[in-house]
């Protein structure tokens, strides 16, 4: 119910502080500019440290970092929780994994999927890199079901950008690792009714046709965002889903460095290295789009800043008790639906 009073407010930002010693979430609301908004701490019941794999309409899908294959689902605001049986084989050798965690609005059913990559090991060790090959599963598991069910190999890449897959128009969505001897990635959804993987279609001109990009999601269209150089941005927009013909270049985003990295360290790598979330390619991420049409930017996993296209403004967000503040400070933001989920690494 309070999902549904989304296109009403502004976003709610979900905090992931990855401290040293135990992991913590906070909350901040930003739908009421005119009340105090203070950051407060949410618990997290299940253990100390955590990763974040997924979010859909307030909901985190939680791994526990200890043992990798421990999934949850979480509601950060009532505490509640369930543990997702286990799957994986660790015995795969070269295993990776990207996630998507979302919604069908048609069955009303949360589903977690799973794309697992793994190398064959080769016989002959002289001859690796001329014999291994990639080989894939996809597993789905809907909550409320008792097991995982596979459904085979899937034939793209799936590039894993963070804790947000991008839930548009009842599928998911990832791009593609980029391919030998093309251009540009591809744009990959997942069907969450009839669970097939089906390629979106991209503009023929403008960039995203022969680069690599990321995906979110803009006032409910779905939107590509190229990074071009120190900190530039173009987005370019669906208006219409699996449109071709709809995409348009709808943001000019100019270079920007917010105050509280005007006086960073640029020459040390320092401040940067321990980051898990951090992400060398992106100097600024789209996080999503204010009701007052303003775009929410992250800045170099450090700062928040809002950005007026009217006017062509950035204004630096500061809020009571957020923790920030320490030398070694980055924040992440991923769309979770009503809620954004941020995350930041002391």
């Amino acid at each position: 119910m309070h999902f549904y009073h989304a296109p009403e407010n502004d976003p709610c930002l979900i905090i992931h502080c990855d401290h040293p010693i135990r992991n913590q979430l906070h909350s901040l609301e930003l739908s009421d500019p005119e009340n105090d908004q203070r950051v407060n701490k949410l618990r997290v019941p299940m253990f100390p440290e955590f990763d974040i794999k997924g979010s859909c309409k307030g909901l985190l899908c939680l791994c526990d970092s200890s043992t990798r294959d421990s999934l949850y689902a979480y509601n950060p605001f009532t505490r509640n929780y369930i543990e997702l049986p286990k799957s994986i084989d660790e015995t795969l050798y070269d295993l990776s994994l990207v996630f998507g965690f979302g919604f069908n609005q048609t069955t009303k059913e949360y589903k977690v999927v799973k794309a697992v990559y793994w190398r064959i090991r080769p016989r002959y060790p002289r001859h690796f890199s001329r014999m291994f090959s990639l080989q894939s599963e996809v597993q789905v598991f809907t909550l409320g079901k008792p097991s995982w069910r596979s459904l085979g190999k899937i034939p793209h890449h799936l590039y894993a950008q963070g804790p947000s897959q991008v839930l548009v128009n009842g599928r998911l969505h990832w791009t593609t690792w980029p391919r030998r001897y093309h251009l540009g990635c591809l744009l990959i959804s997942f069907d969450l009714e009839d669970e097939q993987f089906r390629e979106v279609p991209k503009p023929d001109s403008g960039g995203l046709e022969r680069l690599n990009f990321d995906v979110v999601e803009l006032g409910g269209c779905l939107a590509g965002v190229l990074h071009l150089n120190y900190g530039q941005l173009e987005i370019w927009v669906m208006k219409e889903y699996d449109v071709k013909e709809s995409w348009i270049k709808e943001f000019n985003i100019a270079i920007h460095v917010p105050r509280r990295l005007e006086h960073a360290d640029w020459n040390s790598a320092e401040p940067f290295r321990d980051s898990k979330f951090y992400r060398k390619s992106s100097f600024v991420r789209v996080l999503g789009l204010l009701k007052n049409g303003e775009v929410l930017l992250e800045y170099k996993c450090r700062a928040l800043v809002t950005y007026d296209q009217k006017d062509g403004k950035f204004k630096d967000l500061t809020f009571p008790e957020m923790p920030i503040g320490l030398k070694q400070l980055f924040m992440r933001v991923a769309s979770i639906g009503l809620t954004l989920s941020l995350a930041s690494d002391p």
